[in-house]
């Protein structure tokens, strides 16, 4: 990939406990993580990790950010049906 193919990604760490909550989703939201929609969350590897999180859009005004990790906080408490989810949980990866 090209370096400037890069995007920026908001997610966070796909933990056990978090994976067993993504393979018994609450019913209706298997489509924030398995639809290929760039609105939805996106399941990723990098290396030998797994994430879960979004893409953000080029320009993104930075004021946006949090809004974005706030996003992806809720969609995966909803999707979990209310697991735990520490603020610093979610990061700003390259991919």
């Amino acid at each position: 990939m090209a370096e400037s193919d890069r995007r920026l990604f908001v997610g966070m760490k796909i933990s056990k406990e978090l994976q067993n909550g993504l393979d018994s989703p609450a019913p209706g939201t298997e489509r924030y993580f398995k639809e290929d929609n760039p609105e939805y969350l996106h399941v990723v590897t990098v290396g030998e990790v797994k994430l879960i999180g979004r893409y953000l859009s080029d320009g993104l005004p930075l004021s946006d950010l949090e809004d974005a990790g706030r996003n992806v906080r809720s969609i995966v408490s909803l999707i979990t049906r209310g697991l735990r989810l520490e603020e610093d949980s979610v990061r700003i990866y390259v991919r």
